[in-house]
């Protein structure tokens, strides 16, 4: 959150105060998690900076870590597992490339594409940042107990999952909720 930025409590009273006819269809708990998210992805930029690195970099370095040895996916598997453009891809591995944190391989399974592999350089990179974000997490989820930050997780756990449930599901229909129903 930029020095600028009105808090998400504020933010919630203000919508009650001047904005009567939505205040009660908020949810307190959506706007929170927008905001946690945004402070969350703005913490990790800043940690990420005297890296060298961004927050997408360590997305894909990460996504390929959690592959099975070699550590290493085709582009569009890469793209689809980080929701990202082929082209916003694209620029991320050449940066990465040029730092030695990826190789790009042959594909033996088709000669027109590249792999993308998670090198020695990049897993060293990949230990250094998940060190530093780890600590910071620590330090941010200290304001709640073992207990809470259990119980938020499952919460979060159990939201999420069931937005990706529905999301898979209607991706062939690409329905993302009520708004897309009415409209067919």
């Amino acid at each position: 959150m930029s020095q600028n930025q009105v808090a998400a409590e504020d933010v919630i009273r203000r919508i009650r105060e001047h904005w009567p006819e939505i205040a009660e269809r908020i949810r307190p708990s959506v706007i929170y998690l927008y905001r946690a998210r945004d402070l969350l992805l703005d913490d990790v930029e800043q940690l990420l900076k005297p890296l060298g690195m961004r927050s997408s970099d360590l997305d894909v370095l990460a996504a390929l870590r959690a592959q099975p040895k070699p550590w290493q996916l085709t582009p569009t598997e890469l793209y689809r597992a980080l929701l990202l453009s082929s082209g916003g891809l694209t620029k991320i591995l050449y940066r990465l490339k040029e730092a030695g944190w990826i190789d790009r391989p042959a594909n033996p399974e088709d000669g027109r594409s590249k792999l993308v592999r998670l090198s020695r350089a990049g897993t060293r990179q990949l230990d250094k940042a998940l060190q530093v974000i780890f600590e910071h997490e620590d330090h941010k989820l200290d304001v709640l107990s073992a207990k809470e930050q259990q119980e938020l997780g499952r919460l979060l756990g159990k939201l999420v999952g069931e937005w990706e449930k529905n999301r898979l599901q209607s991706a062939d229909s690409h329905d993302l909720g009520p708004a897309s129903k009415q409209e067919s």
